[in-house]
């Protein structure tokens, strides 16, 4: 084979790799639980503050 078509192969599985993979991620992103935020207080600071 000539080298620089096996080098224009390798790229393309490359290219190929890189595509298949961010869309793998993109997909399992979106599967994965949302994380939503909560409050929290500290119960020793709940009516004062300290001073420091």
């Amino acid at each position: 084979m000539d080298t620089h078509l096996m080098i224009g192969v390798a790229v393309m599985f490359g290219l190929i790799g890189i595509a298949a993979s961010r869309d793998l991620l993109r997909r399992l992103r979106e599967q994965q639980p949302q994380l939503v935020p909560i409050k929290v207080e500290r119960p020793d600071l709940q009516g004062q503050r300290r001073d420091r």
